[in-house]
């Protein structure tokens, strides 16, 4: 494997020894590309990647930012991967924070994290501007992709480190692994945000972590989906397909995902559930439109008998399915929620295999990483070697709070050290507040959020994430879904009932209650019963989310509506 040839002097340290080994190792590998105004794809090389750091890396130290802690508010681009890896690498402490944030959490984030600098698009300079009234230490404003007035320019900087070309202070200087390097804020799906804070030793981990874990063919192409600012993205996919000499695209903006992916035409993405879900929902749909529904379902069956002898001819057999994502795509690596196996068998029909990973922003993020989810799409793999994990207070189903040691754990919160102290048991290990159980063969299986677990009045307790599984696998309808208690009122009585929230785009569908009701009764006739859905909720949009599609469960109600749906 190249990975191997990048590896012959020894496990990478740092990101910055990644930048310099892919450069005198690979020079001359394609190793970045994005597209340009017309739609052109533009290629970076590794000795492009190494020019653009070190250049960027002495314009930043000169315009007076060494050891500044500069936050990164912008869309995916080349760019973004190189301010992210300079500013890691010995400048100062780089902050990924959502382009998309409002102004009131932008200034949060960016006054949390004592942000001196802000790397942006010229599109964001007005909120970053509007946000910086709040911010004491914020003072320098950079643009990312053209000119704006009271703003630096990422050329002019850059274009000043080459300048300085030998003499510049970043290329010379010695790098502290155990200093900070990236404050990674978590989603804020159940609280408020917090700073994660990486060192160098941390993020070199994880790099090693995911080449130990991730296997794939060699010439392999991945384009970069899910926003920049997740550490999922940077970290776990792209910095590492860099470490591996390997060639990823870049696609600008959610919105142009399935533009950009014909055109770049890459063999692997790496997305979340519900984007998986969306693609397999659409090649289907396509087919009825198109009356070609029963010609794919006779094709799979075929298919599938001539891969039992070894013989795969799924791209050639689906031509025309695939030519939406390009013709080349075999593999999608998916994170962040349970998979449905149904999405999972029907990707794998097509010659299309998932992978599911787990991780958390405190872990680098990757913790582990199953690659046979077509068998067994609950369990997310076996812990990364870099990584020890052990579960506390097990229940008597063998269900505990997964908790995980390694070196690519974070030391801790920034400024927080209530958080850091609460987070950490007296052996180091982190507490992930995740619920799972470790199978005899060491594969952890999720069993949803500690923190989102609902405690009944009898004492039982429920991980909505399992339930809303079972509802998506049994319920091709509903395009979001989500579990959770709420309190119900009829003739003065007050109980808490477990609610199901559907959104059901198709209006008819929506409409159709004896339907609902129907399906979501033979769902509890196959659960527990106090595991069994009381109350149905029809809403009328999905429900809000994260940048990367987690239902923010702190915003879901409390009290059931009188429109909902009672079961009995």
């Amino acid at each position: 494997m190249l990975a191997d040839t990048l590896l012959k002097e020894g496990d990478y340290k740092s990101v910055r020894q990644v930048v310099e080994r892919i450069f005198r190792i690979v020079p001359d590998n394609q190793i970045l590309a994005d597209l340009d105004k017309d739609n052109n794809i533009i290629y970076h090389t590794s000795r492009d990647i190494y020019n653009d750091v070190m250049n960027l890396g002495d314009g930043l130290c000169d315009a007076g930012l060494k050891d500044a802690h500069i936050a990164i508010v912008a869309q995916n681009s080349y760019r973004y991967v190189i301010s992210d890896m300079t500013i890691s690498s010995g400048v100062g402490v780089v902050i990924p924070i959502d382009k998309d944030a409002p102004v009131d959490l932008l200034t949060t984030l960016l006054d949390k994290s004592d942000a001196d600098a802000v790397i942006c698009n010229a599109n964001c300079v007005k909120r970053v501007n509007d946000a910086k009234a709040g911010c004491e230490r914020l003072k320098t404003l950079i643009t990312i992709d053209r000119r704006m007035p009271d703003c630096l320019f990422y050329d002019d900087i850059v274009e000043k480190g080459r300048q300085l070309g030998d003499k510049g202070e970043f290329r010379n200087m010695t790098l502290d692994l155990d200093k900070p390097a990236k404050i990674l804020f978590t989603s804020g799906t159940t609280g408020t945000n917090k700073g994660v804070l990486l060192t160098n030793r941390n993020l070199a981990a994880n790099i090693m972590n995911c080449m130990d874990a991730i296997r794939a063919e060699k010439y392999n192409t991945s384009m970069s989906v899910l926003p920049m600012h997740h550490a999922t993205e940077i970290n776990t996919h792209v910095v590492v397909r860099i470490a591996c000499g390997r060639l990823t695209y870049i696609n600008d903006n959610m919105r142009n995902m399935m533009n950009n992916i014909r055109i770049f035409k890459p063999t692997i993405i790496t997305i979340v559930p519900m984007i998986a879900n969306a693609f397999i929902k659409n090649i289907w749909a396509n087919a009825w439109k198109n009356g070609k529904a029963g010609k794919l379902a006779k094709g799979i069956k075929l298919s599938n008998f001539l891969r039992k002898f070894g013989i795969d001819k799924t791209h050639k057999m689906f031509a025309e399915v695939y030519a939406p994502f390009g013709g080349n795509l075999n593999m999608i690596v998916c994170g962040g929620s349970m998979l449905n196996p149904m999405v999972v068998r029907g990707l794998n029909d097509l010659g299309i295999r998932m992978e599911n990973g787990y991780g958390i922003t405190e872990c680098g993020p990757l913790i582990s990483i199953n690659g046979d989810t077509l068998h067994e799409h609950l369990s997310v793999g076996k812990p990364c070697p870099g990584i020890e994990v052990k579960l506390k207070n097990i229940d008597e189903d063998g269900i505990g709070e997964l908790c995980v040691r390694g070196e690519c754990v974070a030391k801790g919160y920034y400024k927080d050290e209530k958080a850091t102290r609460l987070a950490f048991d007296e052996d180091g290990f982190f507490n992930t507040g995740d619920s799972a159980r470790i199978d005899a063969d060491g594969k952890i299986f999720l069993m949803g959020r500690k923190k989102n677990t609902i405690v009944l009045q009898n004492g039982k307790n429920i991980c909505p994430e399992e339930i809303e599984n079972i509802i998506e696998t049994n319920i091709d309808y509903a395009t979001d879904i989500v579990v959770y208690q709420a309190e119900y009122e009829e003739e003065g009585l007050h109980e808490d009932l477990l609610c199901a929230g559907l959104y059901i785009e198709d209006e008819q569908k929506r409409q159709d209650h004896d339907a609902i009701i129907a399906d979501i009764k033979a769902i509890n006739s196959r659960m527990i019963d106090y595991k069994h859905i009381d109350f149905i909720e029809l809403v009328n949009q999905e429900y809000e989310k994260t940048s990367t599609h987690k239902t923010k469960r702190s915003t879901l109600p409390k009290v059931c509506s009188s429109q909902g749906i009672r079961i009995f």
